[in-house]
């Protein structure tokens, strides 16, 4: 049967043209019959807008800075996964069930029953197997959502965030009023699930919490920074700092004046020691008072010592006495070495007086830079003290600073919450969310299936395809001798000549 020419395939399509008519003329009918006693099946489409740019509008304007980097809508790029939730969700056996309720059942018509029968068959081992094993059996809704389920198909449009759902059925107004309600029970669900009622009164609920602990901690650092009397400690500390400094290079000029004054004053005070306090202003030359009376009383004595000689002898007690007195008086005289006395008068010196006010009044500035000094060097003491007050104070400050802070962000940000809960619950019910009907559900005029063309082409190919393969299944069974091929395939041998069979009459 190898290496067949035309006139060999001729030959076996004539000698096998009876079963090859037979299979081609069965399977052609079958597929005949089949395209048109099976009921037109008609879909319903839609396509779905999955999207992440819905507003979350903060109405209160506390929670609006108005900055030009705060955004009042929020949007966020769309996922594969998120689009995939979406599928999921809006192909689910509770979405199914909750599009069918209250929804009539479909004409099954001639057709439908047929497909009927044959789908109760092919549950019937699944059947058996639940009746044999005691299985729970679905309910009827049940078991019709998931026959439902089977027509239905959703895909995502490549490089989109479109989402497209059909739905198939026998009856067309049926297919578009099953997909449009289960588009509807779609939204229902996403926009339950996307607001929470409770969420609001939670945020809310947490805001006045926090609201109580932010006043608190307000108050603490409002009564700490009062008992202290710290408002700014990063503004304080440097100002005390600057006042520091400021001390200091007084200090230093300070310092530095009272070293020069006290240089000054102990070079002065050496000049008034060096200096004569007085100076001589005129000197008078004048007779000794003393001896002018005493030399009229010594002439008196020897007048009278020389009377006395003339009456009485030298060793006399009237002479002694006499002698002693006069004795007395020379001896007084013998003292008395001047005869003038000098009265000199004398005035303060101008260098002197002019050194020695000098000294006073160095002397009081070095005493005031000496006490400015030490009041300076208490100033910066204090201001240092007050420092080191003000560090150590500072932490504490800044510990209920950050505890402002934080229950502050917190509070914002509950309060926040609630107003996007609000704002979501509000959206939700304005039917805005975050997936929208891009295409609502069309009304299927024409059948997808049977496509009556392609079948009878598919049932035509198919035809001779089983009628070739059943032909050549019967050439290869069949035990004769046809052509040369078959003849080298047997015996070997070639063959050299072919006679074809003559008609006797």
């Amino acid at each position: 049967m190898r290496d067949f020419s035309f006139d060999q395939w001729l030959q076996f399509a004539v000698r096998r043209r009876v079963i090859m008519a037979e299979v081609a003329v069965a399977i052609g009918a079958a597929v005949l019959v089949a395209t048109f006693v099976w009921p037109p099946t008609y879909r319903s489409t839609a396509k779905i807008l999955i999207q992440d740019n819905r507003a979350q509008l903060l109405v209160s304007p506390a929670l609006n800075d108005n900055g030009p980097n705060q955004r009042a809508v929020v949007a966020n790029a769309v996922t594969e996964e998120d689009l995939n939730s979406e599928r999921e969700l809006i192909s689910s056996d509770y979405l199914f069930q909750q599009a069918l309720d209250g929804l009539s059942e479909p004409k099954p018509g001639a057709g439908g029953s047929l497909r009927a029968v044959v789908e109760s068959v092919l549950d019937l081992p699944s059947r058996l197997y639940e009746l044999v094993h005691g299985a729970a059996s679905e309910s009827p809704r049940a078991q019709w959502a998931h026959h439902i389920e089977r027509h239905f198909s959703s895909y995502v449009i490549k490089r989109s965030n479109v989402i497209e759902v059909s739905f198939s059925s026998h009856d067309p107004k049926w297919s578009h009023d099953f997909l449009e309600r289960l588009i509807d029970k779609y939204q229902e669900f996403h926009s339950s699930m996307s607001h929470d009622p409770q969420a609001e009164r939670f945020f809310q609920k947490q805001a006045d919490i926090l609201q109580g602990r932010l006043r608190a901690a307000e108050e603490q650092l409002r009564a700490y920074q009062v008992q202290t009397g710290i408002a700014n400690p990063s503004e304080q500390k440097q100002a005390l700092i600057t006042r520091i400094a400021q001390l200091q290079n007084d200090a230093s000029k300070t310092a530095a004046d009272l070293a020069a004054a006290q240089r000054r004053a102990a070079v002065l005070s050496a000049e008034v020691s060096s200096t004569p306090k007085r100076v001589g202003k005129e000197v008078k030359v004048v007779q000794n008072m003393a001896l002018q009376q005493l030399k009229p009383q010594v002439l008196q004595l020897e007048a009278e010592r020389a009377e006395l000689l003339t009456r009485y002898q030298p060793d006399s007690e009237r002479m002694k006495e006499i002698d002693a007195r006069l004795a007395a008086a020379h001896r007084i005289l013998d003292r008395e070495k001047h005869t003038e006395v000098q009265e000199q008068s004398t005035d303060l010196n101008p260098v002197w007086l002019q050194l020695d006010t000098e000294l006073q009044q160095a002397t009081a500035l070095a005493a005031s830079l000496k006490a400015t000094q030490i009041a300076q060097q208490e100033q910066i003491a204090k201001a240092q003290a007050q420092v080191r007050e003000l560090l150590n104070a500072s932490v504490e400050n800044d510990r209920l600073q950050r505890m402002v802070d934080t229950e502050k962000q917190a509070y914002i940000s509950y309060l926040r919450r609630g107003e996007e809960a609000r704002a979501a619950g509000a959206l939700n019910r304005s039917k805005i969310l975050n997936v929208s009907v891009a295409e609502p559900p069309s009304f299927p005029a024409a059948p997808v299936y049977p496509i009556v063309p392609l079948n009878l082409a598919v049932g035509v190919l198919l035809a001779l395809g089983c009628a070739v393969g059943v032909g050549w299944l019967e050439e290869l069974l069949d035990p004769r001798i046809y052509s040369p091929a078959a003849v080298n395939a047997v015996s070997g041998l070639k063959t050299i000549a072919q006679l074809r069979e003559l008609n006797q009459e």
